[in-house]
């Protein structure tokens, strides 16, 4: 099989990106409220960690519900990272903060933005 077939293939089983998708949104939640270390290596900047996660989020949202488009999973995310900084606003460990916020929306443009330029330089979408 050709790497392009593989790759559409891959990219068509939208299953395995929505399981993906729902292990990162635990893993995120947890990451977000435990007050031990991370167990994982993580960037230096806060911010870089919120923009690498949702920009994940982003992609796995874009292969997992292809037809989607861009308003309702940047709301649903942006809400996701909203209520994460509410949460952490009550922890005693944790701050609200609306820089977060803004690196979890960066990071979501981002994520979609690089999957449109994946699609457009590959000539294919993901649900084709």
């Amino acid at each position: 099989m050709r790497l392009p077939e593989l790759l559409h293939k891959l990219i068509g089983l939208h299953p395995l990106w929505r399981t993906l998708f729902c292990i990162s949104i635990a893993s995120i939640t947890w990451l977000g409220f435990t007050s031990e270390p991370y167990p994982i290596p993580s960037a230096t900047s806060d911010k870089i960690n919120h923009m690498m996660a949702f920009m994940e989020l982003a992609i796995l949202t874009r292969l997992g519900w292809p037809l989607l488009g861009l308003s309702a999973p940047l709301v649903v995310l942006t809400g996701f990272g909203l209520a994460l900084e509410l949460g952490q606003s009550i922890t005693p460990w944790r701050d609200f903060a609306v820089t977060d916020l803004l690196a979890d929306v960066a990071g979501i443009l981002l994520g979609y933005g690089l999957m449109t330029v994946f699609f457009r330089l590959w000539n294919k979408r993901p649900h084709d």
